[in-house]
């Protein structure tokens, strides 16, 4: 019996992290070996510890030995980590054993039948059907309560290091609060009577219900007000770019017709030199459209028109168009805009001759690559102090441009380091296409 009890609660431990995981923005069946392997061994030791305290313990202890395996073997991050336990415990306690388990007891002393063997392993059969139903409908739907980026640390070395902690150190207390009080009626539903049973199995679904209703709602507004916020801040580099493309489409008839009267009056080498400004023109804005969001083409048509004014040309290689980094737009555009500033800085201590930047958006081997280059005065020891914060060419700049990229850039496991040859200085950040994996 003692196996197969511990198949069922591996199984219904499973069942609850599986649902967790998806809650917290994970898809499950990326880990889904790490997390089963995780469970029998957790569920292991749980057996081996009852077999020789011969003590009836309580499962939750499975959990508190998952969350280190969760965080080192499965390599969760450890706020999701933590959530994704709690909401595994919650399942098994509020659903499993309040729900299923507290029902099914009820509806057997009702009818006046023995819990023999047979009818406990009935029992465990039901509530493995359940389990499996579970993990069906989690696969196919793959519900969210809390999405993933809530988890993130914010990036910006003037915000708290996680936005949202307030609401997610609320939700973590609500859960464990909620899950023991849903522990005490179990365990002490003996002393009840059947129809205090059912009320407090109906109240307790009821009681899940307003907590989900209040996961799923509270960090969604904040995060869509976030987003509003931001669209706002875009709208300035984003009319900008489009008024320089709908300007470049109402000059194209004008320079038609300027370039069709130099070649009527056999002006070949004008009709030439002509075409080529155009086409420049064109270039510059071409050499932006790759990319997937308007906000990030705009942030960069924007940083070279600010360049051009300090006599600095930016030459654009796009060879990706960051449809899937798993990175949010802003924080892609304050990795670009952080990284283009410093170049500028360092490029207005040089001869207009010199003041050249390329930048290189690309993908290598499952990461998306971003490189900037411009020539520098600066030395080895300088080129690694513009990583710490406070750093700056200028006075008057905050110098936590390069701090706040790497900041962004490790919170998605990625890279970013510098290169200092003959040429010049080139920074390079590599952001892996999967997080998850990591």
């Amino acid at each position: 019996m003692s196996i197969l009890s511990g198949i069922f609660l591996s199984i219904t431990v499973f069942a609850g992290l599986f649902l967790g995981q998806s809650a917290v923005g994970i898809h499950p069946l990326k880990s889904i070996v790490k997390v089963l392997l995780s469970v029998i061994a957790a569920v292991t030791v749980f057996e081996v510890l009852q077999f020789l305290t011969r003590w009836e313990l309580d499962p939750g202890i499975v959990y508190i030995v998952l969350l280190p395996a969760f965080i080192w073997f499965v390599r969760m991050p450890i706020l999701q980590a933590i959530f994704t336990i709690l909401f595994g415990w919650t399942y098994q306690i509020a659903i499993v054993y309040v729900t299923q388990r507290n029902l099914f007891e009820l509806a057997i002393s009702q009818a006046k039948l023995d819990a023999d063997s047979f009818i406990m392993i009935m029992m465990e059969l039901f509530i493995l059907m359940n389990n499996l139903l579970i993990i069906l409908w989690v696969s196919r739907l793959k519900p969210i309560l809390l999405p993933g980026e809530v988890f993130k640390e914010s990036g910006s070395l003037d915000q708290p290091k996680f936005r949202h902690r307030s609401t997610l150190l609320v939700s973590a207390i609500l859960l464990i609060v909620m899950g023991i009080f849903f522990q005490y009626t179990y365990y002490d539903r003996e002393i009840f009577t059947p129809a205090y049973r059912l009320f407090i199995t109906g109240w307790s679904l009821v009681l899940l219900a307003i907590l989900v209703y209040y996961l799923k709602t509270s960090l969604r507004q904040k995060l869509a007000q976030e987003k509003f916020y931001l669209d706002q801040q875009y709208q300035k580099d984003m009319l900008s770019f489009f008024t320089v493309i709908r300007s470049q489409r109402h000059d194209f008839n004008f320079h038609l017709t300027s370039i069709y009267g130099l070649l009527k009056k056999n002006q070949h080498d004008e009709a030439s030199a002509y075409i080529g400004q155009v086409v420049q023109q064109v270039q510059d804005v071409n050499e932006l459209l790759p990319l997937s969001h308007p906000a990030m083409s705009a942030l960069l048509n924007t940083q070279s028109e600010l360049a051009k004014q300090k006599g600095i040309e930016i030459h654009y290689s796009i060879f990706d168009d960051l449809r899937g980094i798993p990175v949010s737009v802003y924080d892609v555009n304050k990795i670009l805009g952080n990284l283009i500033q410093n170049a500028i800085e360092e490029l207005e201590l040089l001869p207009l001759v010199e003041r050249k930047m390329h930048v290189e958006i690309t993908k290598e081997k499952r990461h998306y690559v971003i490189r900037v280059s411009n020539r520098t005065t600066a030395d080895e020891h300088r080129v690694m102090s513009m990583f710490q914060s406070g750093f700056s060419t200028k006075s008057s700049h905050e110098g936590i441009g390069l701090a706040s990229v790497q900041k962004i850039v490790s919170a998605n496991f990625g890279v970013i380091y510098p290169e200092l040859s003959e040429e010049g200085l080139t920074i390079h950040v590599r952001i892996p296409e999967n997080t998850e994996d990591y």
